[in-house]
């Protein structure tokens, strides 16, 4: 442009260089320095760039940039100075706010405490004019009060006798009050003249009661509510209603007619009644005349919570009349009638019933107790109530004497628990009659008998000749299911006792029923079969087979007290843990039965191992001198053993058989062993006995092959290592001379001394001639240094708990 200053800014770049540019959200560096150069770049030449005006631009920029930051730092420094003053001002201001607050504060409480003065103070008035109103009230009332009473002195009861019939149901309630009120006055105040006055006023009281008990009466036949609670209201200001509450009840139709069929026992219908005295089924439910007697109260009670909640100025009173009557009158009749019917039948029947009842009566009691009685007032309970020292307040409260009252002739002190006890000793007598019949006569055959206390015992409590009873032999074995009969029926009582017993006598009873369970299943079944059992094994010959059935006998018992003491662990003692002596008792009582019991099977173990025992020595003591030593080689090489062998065999077979099916575990295991132990110690004993000749040799080893053959089903690998030997043994009656000293040295006979050998080698018919006894006096340093081999393994079978002879001097093995 022709006379511009070159040196002046572009108009559009001095635009951009304002604050509005700065104070854009999006500003940019790169974008600021686009917009400055754009015009300078479409002017400067594309083949010779001239930096020049660029310069001149950008330097102008800068210089007017500077100016403008100097402006903005004075214009923020004044906003600043601004800012500072208008802070002074506002703390200013609230300083001055804040005191005036204060002061309306205060003026508030002050305003406050004011009237709550003048409040007091008005309080105060209007108590003296409420005071003042009832003094007026009451002196208008004692004038009335004189008015009426100077009338009745003057036989003059017209004014009376028009406010209750003239003035309707409002008017016959005050003339009540009066009455009620002037009948006070007569009794207390003493005026010449005034015994007819006194005499006038009391009459009129009683017309008017009785007036009033007939409108009730009536208005109670035609279900009349409203007039029902007028005249129970009024009532309510003589006798707090006593007689309308008496009226109410004793002519309620629920009672006149329940009552008689309560007492003919007609409700005593239930099908059940037969299965009462059976301890073999579970407890029948409860009379069927009962509960629908139960039923028949709950619906009578309900409806009539409806009518005397509606009537009645106190209805928790009148239904505390009401159900004291339904329990003492209706529930108590059947219940002695119910109990005395099932008593007559047996004793268990009399308990089972007592349960029942007492179940049912708790249950109807918890029924009733959610009655939705009003308390209308804070009057006291009627007199009613109180007789008989009834102190309650609450429905629930009177519910709780009444079932109270019911059961406590049946289960105070220890009445209770002695027919519990009675129970059983009946049902457990009855129950093992044919038992220990058959063990009693069994006892009469056997002198001496481990059993004769128990039988003195037995007959002494029994009511007949025990003896002239029929049994058979099975009536005298144990029976698990018998013993389960026997803890269903105490599982039974003690159930019943938890019901029907306080909580503190609990661990008590429990532990007088658990004695009566000893008694029963332990000194009458499993004692008396363990003492018969062992009078049979001690009565046992040895000349015959014996008879395995004790080995059933000492099963069975010891599963039957694995019964009593599981029953013991999870029904007794919880009971009893409660009372640490009564645990502490019992638990020392059972144990002490436990080991009596198990001191009994334990002996009669080892007597039939000691009669199993004398039975095989018997058998091999039928051996022939010639069984060794036979004359016809024929008849060895087609015999298999010697008949003593086949029946010792035949024996032992029957033995593991038997014991197995009886005994398991380590009673198994130390059975076996002890039977196995002593047989191979007697066959030892009983080769010593025999000439053996080399064919008898032969007879021997077989034998001993079937023997060990036999031992083998025991299944017990020290009896095998035992009859192994045996079998080494053997061998020496069989192998040649000239090979003898090797056999001596191999095996189990390597373990041996010689000079405990030399017997068997003795009754080898070739001993002398031979050379045998040469060869053995060669081999004399064999058994030098040997081990005591009998003191080891005697201490290895008394670490098993055996007490077990060998029987062979120092000779054993390892």
């Amino acid at each position: 442009m022709p006379g511009a200053n070159p040196y002046d800014l572009d108009p559009e770049v001095r635009a951009l260089l304002k604050i509005d540019t700065f104070q854009q959200g999006k500003f940019t560096t790169r974008e600021f320095v686009e917009n400055m150069s754009k015009n300078m770049l479409k002017r400067a030449n594309p083949k010779a760039f001239d930096p020049k005006p660029f310069i001149r631009t950008f330097e102008r920029s800068i210089d007017e940039l500077l100016k403008l930051r100097e402006s903005v730092k004075k214009e923020s420094k004044d906003l600043e100075t601004s800012v500072q003053i208008i802070e002074a001002g506002h703390r200013k201001k609230l300083v001055e706010l804040k005191t005036t607050f204060e002061d309306v504060v205060n003026s508030f409480e002050t305003l406050e405490t004011r009237i709550n003065e003048v409040g007091n103070t008005a309080i105060r008035i209007g108590e003296q004019l409420e005071t003042i109103d009832r003094q007026r009230l009451r002196a208008s009332e004692s004038k009335e009060l004189i008015e009426y009473f100077m009338a009745f002195n003057r036989n003059d009861i017209a004014q009376l006798e028009n406010l209750r019939t003239q003035r309707g149901k409002d008017g016959q309630f005050k003339a009540a009050t009066i009455a009620r009120r002037l009948n006070a006055i007569a009794k207390e105040v003493d005026i010449p003249g005034g015994e007819a006055a006194r005499s006038r006023i009391e009459k009129y009281c009683e017309v008017l009661e009785k007036e009033l008990l007939e409108q009730f009466d009536k208005a109670y036949r035609q279900r009349d509510k409203n007039t029902m609670q007028h005249c129970a209201k009024t009532l309510q200001e003589f006798n707090g209603c006593e007689s309308c509450i008496k009226l109410y009840v004793n002519q309620h139709e629920f009672f006149i007619t329940k009552v008689n069929l309560s007492q003919a026992n007609e409700f005593l219908s239930s099908p059940s009644w037969s299965d009462l005295p059976n301890p073999q089924v579970p407890p029948p439910p409860v009379d069927q005349g009962l509960v629908e007697l139960y039923k028949e109260i709950r619906t009578t009670v309900k409806q009539e919570a409806e009518i005397i909640n509606a009537v009645f100025p106190n209805p928790i009173n009148v239904m505390q009349v009401f159900l004291q009557r339904i329990f003492a009158q209706l529930v108590q009749t059947y219940l002695e009638s119910l109990l005395t019917h099932a008593e007559n039948d047996s004793t268990l029947a009399y308990l089972r019933s007592l349960a029942a009842t007492y179940t049912a009566t708790t249950e109807l009691v918890n029924d009733l107790k959610g009655l939705d009685m009003r308390q209308k007032g804070n009057s006291t309970p009627s007199k009613i109530i109180e007789e008989g020292s009834r102190k309650s307040n609450t429905v629930a409260e009177l519910l709780d004497q009444c079932i109270e009252d019911l059961f406590v002739p049946y289960t105070e002190g220890d009445r209770y628990i002695e027919k519990e006890k009675k129970s059983l000793n009946e049902l457990y007598s009855s129950l093992l009659l044919q038992f220990n019949a058959y063990h009693i006569q069994q006892s009469k055959t056997q002198a001496g008998s481990l059993f004769k206390r128990a039988v003195n015992q037995i007959t002494s409590s029994g009511g007949r000749d025990i003896t002239d009873i029929v049994t058979t032999e099975e009536d005298g074995n144990l029976s698990v299911s018998t013993a389960m009969l026997i803890l269903k029926i105490h599982a039974e009582a003690i159930k019943r006792s938890v019901k029907l017993s306080p909580p503190s006598e609990i661990p008590k009873f429990a532990s007088a029923l658990f004695h009566v369970l000893l008694d029963s299943i332990g000194k009458q079944y499993v004692d008396t079969a363990l003492d018969t059992c062992l009078d049979q094994i001690i009565a046992m010959d040895s000349k015959s087979e014996p008879d395995f059935k004790p080995f059933t006998v000492i099963k069975l018992a010891k599963d039957i007290i694995h019964l009593a003491q599981n029953h013991f662990q999870v029904v007794i003692l919880p009971l009893a843990s409660p009372s640490l002596t009564i645990h502490r008792d019992l638990t020392s009582d059972k144990n002490r039965f436990m080991m009596g019991v198990e001191n009994k099977m334990n002996s009669a173990v080892q007597k039939l191992i000691d009669v199993i025992i004398a039975r095989l020595s018997y058998l091999l003591s039928r051996q022939k001198k010639v069984d060794f030593k036979p004359k016809d080689e024929d008849d060895i090489i087609a015999s298999l053993a010697t008949t003593p062998c086949n029946n010792c065999v035949e024996y032992l077979k029957k033995i593991q058989s038997s014991i197995s099916q009886c005994l398991d575990g380590k009673n198994l295991e130390y059975v076996l062993i002890e039977i196995g132990v002593t047989f191979h110690s007697i066959l030892l004993e009983h080769f010593k006995k025999f000439t053996v000749s080399a064919a008898g040799g032969l007879v021997l080893t077989k034998d001993i092959a079937k023997y060990q053959e036999t031992i083998t089903l025991f299944k017990i690998p020290q009896l095998d290592d035992r009859f192994e030997m045996l079998r080494q043994l053997g061998n020496l009656f069989i192998v040649k001379p000239e090979i003898l000293k090797s056999v001596l040295n191999e095996g189990y006979l390597a373990k041996i001394d010689v000079k405990y050998l030399l017997p068997y080698l003795q009754a080898r018919t070739d001993f002398r001639s031979t050379g045998i006894d040469t060869l053995l006096g060669a081999t004399a340093e064999i058994g030098s240094g040997e081990r005591n081999f009998n003191e080891k393994a005697r201490a290895r079978l008394a670490a098993m708990g055996l007490n077990i002879n060998i029987g062979l001097g120092d000779m054993t093995f390892t």
